[in-house]
């Protein structure tokens, strides 16, 4: 059972399947993006799993809405 304490911790990592959702870049772009360096590293998790710093996909976030903002201004 969950509680609503511990719904309202987030997790460090953020798994793939989250980071396309908020993001909006497919899945093959990221891990692309992240072998060119153009998105931040992976985390291997147990198993198989991938995953992302989640303050650093935010991070990359904010910069991709910085550029896109100055990009708007300049026109």
């Amino acid at each position: 059972m969950t509680t609503d304490s511990q719904a309202a911790i987030k997790s460090p990592f953020v798994l793939v399947p989250e980071t396309v959702k908020l993001t909006g870049c497919p899945r093959s772009t990221i891990l692309k993006y992240t072998k060119l360096g153009l998105f931040p590293p992976m985390v291997r998790l147990l198993g198989d799993r991938i995953a992302f710093v989640r303050a650093d996909v935010d991070a990359w976030i904010e910069t991709r809405l910085d550029a896109s903002k100055e990009a708007a201004n300049d026109e």
